[in-house]
């Protein structure tokens, strides 16, 4: 869903105890706040996610 004017989105989901404690503890080895470091894990993921449908589309125009 494309929208006119950006915004920032607020999502809330709920974590297992040992996943929030886990992404915690990295968000504080890397000296940031843990919305940071999910905010930057998903932006990953959806950029992998991208690159991977773009090579698949780019594999079923090229295969014969």
């Amino acid at each position: 869903m494309k929208r006119e004017t950006p915004f920032a989105a607020r999502i809330a989901f709920r974590l297992p105890q040992s996943l929030y404690d886990k992404l915690e503890l990295w968000a504080d080895e890397e000296d940031r706040p843990l919305a940071n470091l999910i905010y930057t894990l998903v932006k990953q993921a959806v950029t992998e996610h991208e690159h991977e449908l773009k090579a698949v589309k780019l594999q079923k125009e090229t295969t014969p």
